[in-house]
């Protein structure tokens, strides 16, 4: 991979790799002081499970236009391979990594590792990683450790430095060092489970995005699979970086904020996103995925996607949590095409918007 010298944040995410290993969970008292007070608050507004939110706490709108990202999604492995590149904007192009084993919202469904949102189809793939990283992936693209094998092999191998010798399963010890990698050698490097799961793929990743192995044919899946290999195309020399995240209760791992926030404006000039409540009031299924893929690209994100009292609403209901959030409810509005706004003085403590999805919403 090439040296970029002109970019020392590259340089200080790139050279020091037992960095990454260590902010693979870094553990916060806050955040667990801070997760028990949104427990609390779920149980008693809405009486059901409780969910870990995003935070709402202000951050600095990040300078110049913000990336075009690709949400990329390899499977076949034991674990998650999932990440977003990001190119064409005012940051040099960069790509970022979900650990495996983190839990997430996803719209419509609830808190859910990263292993089941890679399980879902594309698009809904698509839908909870941005809703994850707060920003909208313009295009997807799915393949199998087969068709990223036969990508490397027609390309002639994969150059890579691999910090720590692994044995795959063949019994093929593969590192350290330099070293070109074979289609097979690659899937086997990646479906080898272990603590360094998530290192060995950002080494395949900015790999991969660096020699500009993978075309459109490659996808088994894509909504526009030549718009996603020409977002990977601009992201020649991208660096892999790790979504930060946290422990709770011991075993939970989430996206720790307002950490992500600051990282995703930092790599890809994005804007913190507006936190919303999505309850489901129509009883169709499909229902907060449909939101959150209209909402998403405007700026917001889903922090508890759930059941409505009742399926009995006609009318979508869009809250305001105070006069300085309508424009907000007003932009989701729009967005949806259909809704009433309102505004409450009660803070959620949760969220700025809450919307209560009715029978007039078509997804």
């Amino acid at each position: 991979m090439r040296p970029e010298p002109g970019r020392p944040g590259r340089a200080r995410r790139t050279a020091d790799r037992e960095d990454v290993r260590r902010r693979q969970v870094a553990v916060t008292g806050g955040g667990l002081l801070a997760l028990a007070l949104v427990v609390g608050l779920l149980v008693a507004l809405f009486g059901g499970d409780d969910a870990p939110g995003g935070s709402s706490s202000p951050l600095p709108d990040p300078d110049g236009s913000p990336s075009a990202m690709v949400a990329l999604s390899v499977t076949g492995a034991p674990h998650a391979l999932l990440a977003v590149v990001g190119s064409g904007g005012t940051p040099d192009p960069a790509a970022l990594v979900l650990p495996p084993g983190t839990t997430v919202e996803v719209p419509g469904q609830g808190e859910a590792t990263v292993e089941d949102v890679q399980a879902l189809a594309g698009d809904s793939m698509r839908t909870a990683i941005s809703n994850a990283l707060g920003a909208w992936a313009a295009r997807f693209g799915v393949l199998d450790l087969a068709h990223l094998a036969g990508a490397i092999d027609r390309a002639g191998g994969l150059r890579v430095s691999i910090p720590d010798p692994v044995t795959v399963e063949d019994g093929q010890v593969l590192g350290p060092g330099d070293t070109t990698l074979t289609g097979p050698q690659t899937s086997g490097y990646l479906a080898v489970g272990g603590d360094d799961a998530t290192l060995r793929w950002m080494v395949v990743l900015e790999a991969l995005v660096d020699q500009q192995i993978l075309q459109a044919s490659d996808f088994t899946e894509s909504d526009d699979a030549e718009g996603a290999i020409a977002i990977l195309a601009g992201a020649d020399g991208a660096a892999a970086d790790l979504v930060p995240i946290q422990l709770v209760g011991g075993s939970l791992s989430i996206p720790a904020q307002p950490d992500l926030d600051l990282l995703m404006g930092e790599l890809f000039a994005t804007s913190p996103p507006v936190p919303v409540i999505v309850q489901n009031g129509s009883g169709r299924p499909g229902v907060g995925e449909g939101v959150a893929a209209r909402i998403l690209p405007v700026g917001f994100r889903v922090v508890l996607s759930q059941n409505a009292e009742s399926f009995k609403h006609d009318v979508t209901e869009i809250t305001a949590t105070g006069d300085e959030h309508v424009d907000d409810a007003e932009a989701i509005r729009d967005a949806l095409g259909v809704g009433t706004v309102q505004v409450t003085q009660v803070p959620s403590g949760l969220a700025d918007v809450a919307i209560v999805v009715g029978k007039d919403f078509e997804a």
